[in-house]
């Protein structure tokens, strides 16, 4: 069975210019989907579900409305998730955190301390993350730590990233039908499977959810993690 699943979701704003629907309405469906899909993952026993909600170049190039636009739905999270929130769902980010305004990293921090002792399934936000950044913290980690670079190794290495206390994913789906990695957490999906669909991310549903499964499961897996 699938322990850790990770979504590039994408098509967002796609979606909605298709549909004829205003730019504000396809990052609501992103939230509204995300609750759903937190929902059904944990009805089908995964524990950790990992989503790559907004990466660096986002935050910097998009327009100035639209990114107002996801800072308020980030500073609403707590309403969006707030059935698991109180009850099983446990929060956590992976992030470039001093990128956001001050209102999001406080809200952010919130949800973690008030979530740490659930027990349901872990829903991981990538916001503001790129990988390229991300090695850069690394090292600038590892320099402040004074480390001994004879001792580096694999399981050492992964101490330093923002992932650190994540298992390595099963399997990874892109949203969109776009056939590319987009440098999303390198280092962990060595092993990892790969699922790209056609559907966006608003129209991932259930039944979509269970063909990744039986397409994890149908997967010829012949090697050690």
């Amino acid at each position: 069975m699938i322990n850790h699943l990770w979504i590039i979701m994408d098509w967002n704003r796609r979606r909605a210019h298709a549909r004829l629907l205003p730019w504000i309405a396809w990052h609501k469906a992103w939230a509204d989907n995300l609750e759903k899909i937190c929902m059904k993952c944990d009805d089908k026993w995964i524990k950790y579900l990992t989503v790559w909600a907004l990466s660096t170049d986002n935050l910097k190039k998009r327009e100035e409305s639209e990114v107002k636009w996801i800072i308020k739905l980030i500073n609403n999270i707590e309403s969006y998730l707030e059935n698991m929130i109180s009850r099983w769902l446990k929060f956590n980010v992976i992030w470039d955190i001093k990128q956001l305004p001050e209102e999001s990293q406080k809200v952010l921090n919130r949800v973690l301390e008030n979530t740490k002792n659930n027990t349901g399934i872990v829903l991981t936000l990538a916001l503001v993350y790129w990988w390229q950044d991300e090695i850069i913290r690394w090292i600038k980690k590892f320099i402040n730590n004074w480390w001994d670079i004879n001792k580096l190794d694999k399981d050492n290495f992964k101490d330093y990233l923002d992932t650190w206390d994540l298992p390595n994913p099963e399997i990874i789906v892109r949203t969109g039908w776009d056939i590319r990695h987009s440098w999303f957490l390198l280092y962990n999906s060595e092993y990892s499977e790969y699922y790209f669909t056609e559907k966006k991310w608003p129209d991932f549903d259930e039944e979509e959810l269970d063909k990744v499964i039986w397409f994890y499961r149908n997967s010829k897996r012949n090697f050690w993690k």
